[in-house]
């Protein structure tokens, strides 16, 4: 041990990791003996070094020491994890801009990249010929069916459909593109199996990927697609596999950048197998995260690129039954566990499924998300084989034949269906032309409760419109008559005016000789005949000075009087209970007075001539009793 310590010094730094590797590996595989095998290689190394070596060696740890953390620390981040520094700012817009493109909320991609084996066994199930010219129309009807633009954002071409062109002599990318759906391509090659890992596949390809990117770019493609498929099993999928698929995809990924290529990363674990919900959720979220850090470590610009996954599901031979909403959930909680918020959006392949299943899973997940309201990313579709399934049924029993026409209708009805579970708005076995006139509906009666409001509003306003001639016409027969009615009420409302004046007269009358008769019998006893004809002589002097003020309170009052010819009968009689109340409850002397003061305006304004005769002749009787006196 002292040697090994004595001869650490001289080791030089480059070599030292190697010496002392190689040195544990021996000590492990020799047991006892591993600690003379370590003195050995580090004596060897010493006697090798010579001491300038050992100088130099020096001056090298003592720069490293020196160096600031910060210096150190942008190397590592540069030499990984860089985020796409290589690319130019315009190309890291540009592949910004077509995945906001693919991930349009309500849209999503048709995956029509089966290679001629592929779709030429589909053909021969149907009763098709596998021919260049059939694989040509059948892609044709799958681009041109007029209204596709609204539910599709992108297509997935094969390369050799890349090259082919449509009816009219345009090449397929650029007929795509004349419908705003974005063209794509399928790059990768075959796949091959691990040797000794049974069932755990790779997909090859990528020596020649960039050249091949560089021939699909020029053609008009806008992104690329690559799938590494995994299956769960007993012993798989491996580590070896997972790390060797998800390393390839974050290659891949970095290469199709650099050719100005949005890479769409697929890691597609199929369905075959027993495995469980619970199972299936684990795997996919090792898979995920191995995916990205993968990516993240190649240094793949992370906002330029898509995900195409499949749907978390049980295996099909499971024996328990999930129901929608714990797949849904299932899928949600992989998708917040993993996946970047950096990446617009995520877009679900069929696996295998019905058309059916797969809209009512993916309806599921959004309905879910939008609920929860915690997931950035647009959650669509990338279907082939349950868009297609359908159409190729059609060609059954027609004689080697192609109905076009018929598959172009339907295949517009199957991406209303996938459209509508992309937003949430799916309802499995009825037509996505049923649901929007249900929502029409339902939009109708929420906005007839105010429409009837407005309604209502509304018909008096008609109806006064109706009676303004009306009116007018009345109004000119009506001018004579007005004067005639306007003293009606005046008559009716003096009437009822005076009836409880009647009664304040009677009781100011009866008042007023009570007050008289005090002071006429002090007067006899105490008071001599000059002050009792001073006294009749205020009041006439008092009823000079109310001769202007009743001038003036009359032309104040003048208003009153038209506002006093508008009230109804109803006012009046409301008038007359509120006076007996008042009366009743106990007035004051103040309440009295008033009182007084509004029956002398009364008398003022309208007493008959009885009445004033009556009042001429009780004052003339006031005058006699004083010259008696």
């Amino acid at each position: 041990m002292e040697a090994f310590i004595a001869a650490r010094a001289p080791i030089p730094v480059s070599f030292a990791p190697v010496a002392v590797a190689n040195a544990a590996h021996e000590s492990h595989g020799r047991g006892s003996t591993g600690s003379a095998a370590t003195a050995s290689v580090a004596l060897l190394c010493a006697i090798g070094s010579s001491r300038g070596r050992r100088n130099a060696t020096e001056r090298r740890i003592a720069l490293a020491r020196r160096r600031p953390p910060a210096k150190v620390a942008r190397q590592v981040c540069h030499r990984s994890c860089h985020g796409g520094e290589h690319l130019s700012p315009e190309r890291k817009q540009e592949l910004e801009a077509i995945c906001q493109k693919i991930a349009t909320p309500g849209k999503g991609i048709t995956a029509t990249d089966e290679g001629p084996g592929t779709i030429g066994g589909r053909f021969e199930n149907v009763g098709v010929e596998n021919t260049e010219e059939h694989r040509r129309i059948y892609r044709q009807m799958l681009y041109d069916t007029p209204g596709i633009n609204n539910y599709l954002s992108a297509a997935i071409l094969d390369p050799e459909t890349m090259y082919q062109k449509d009816d009219d002599g345009v090449p397929f990318p650029q007929a795509l593109e004349k419908r705003n759906i974005i063209p794509g391509v399928k790059p990768h090659l075959k796949v091959y199996e691990l040797p000794g890992c049974p069932g755990d596949t790779v997909m090859q390809g990528l020596d020649s990927l960039a050249q091949r990117c560089k021939e699909y770019k020029a053609a008009g493609a806008k992104f690329a697609k690559w799938r590494s498929p995994l299956q769960i099993s007993r012993w798989g999928p491996s580590r070896l596999a997972i790390e060797a698929n998800m390393n390839d995809l974050a290659r891949y990924a970095l290469i199709c950048q650099d050719e100005g290529l949005v890479p769409i990363v697929e890691p597609d674990i199929v369905m075959k197998g027993e495995h469980d919900l619970e199972t299936a959720m684990a795997v996919n979220i090792e898979v995920q995260s191995t995916l990205y850090k993968a990516m993240l470590e190649h240094g793949v610009y992370m906002e330029g690129t898509i995900l195409k996954t499949n749907l978390v599901n049980p295996g099909l031979s499971c024996d328990t039954d999930y129901s929608v909403e714990e797949i849904a959930m299932a899928n949600t909680a992989v998708l917040r566990r993993t996946m970047p918020v950096a990446i617009r959006g995520v877009n679900f392949l069929s696996g295998g499924q019905t058309l059916e299943g797969a809209a009512a899973r993916l309806n599921a997940i959004n309905q879910v998300k939008n609920r929860m309201g915690r997931m950035p990313w647009n959650i669509s579709f990338s279907w082939s084989w349950a868009l297609q399934a359908p159409l190729l049924d059609l060609c059954k029993g027609k004689g080697g034949k192609i109905p076009l026409k018929e598959m172009s209708e339907l295949y517009l009805q199957e991406l209303a269906i996938a459209s509508a579970a992309a937003q949430g708005k799916y309802k499995e076995g009825i037509p996505p032309e049923v649901i929007r006139e249900d929502e029409e509906v339902k939009k109708k009666d929420a906005d007839e409760p105010t429409k009837e409001a407005e309604a209502k509003k509304e018909e008096p306003r008609k109806d006064e419109k109706k009676e303004e001639p009306k009116k007018e016409a009345e109004a000119k027969k009506e001018e004579p008559k007005k004067e005639e009615k306007k003293e009606e009420p005046k008559k009716d409302a003096e009437a009822k005016k005076e009836e409880p004046k009647k009664e304040e007269k009677k009781e100011e009358s009866k008042e007023a000789e009570a007050k008289k008769e005090e002071p006429k019998k002090e007067e006899k006893k105490e008071e001599p005949k000059k002050e009792a004809e001073a006294k009749k002589e205020e009041p006439k002097k008092e009823e000079k000075k109310e001769e202007p003020k009743k001038e003036a309170e009359a032309k104040k009052e003048e208003p009153k009087k038209e506002e006093r010819q508008g009230r109804t009968e109803e006012g009046g009689r409301g008038q007359e209970g509120r006076a007996k109340e008042g009366r009743e409850e106990g007035r004051t002397k103040k309440e009295v007075r008033g009182q007084e003061g509004r029956a002398k305006e009364g008398r003022e304004e309208g007493r008959t001539q009885e009445g004033g005769r009556g009042q001429e002749g009780r004052a003339k009787e006031g005058r006699e009793e004083g010259r008696t006196e």
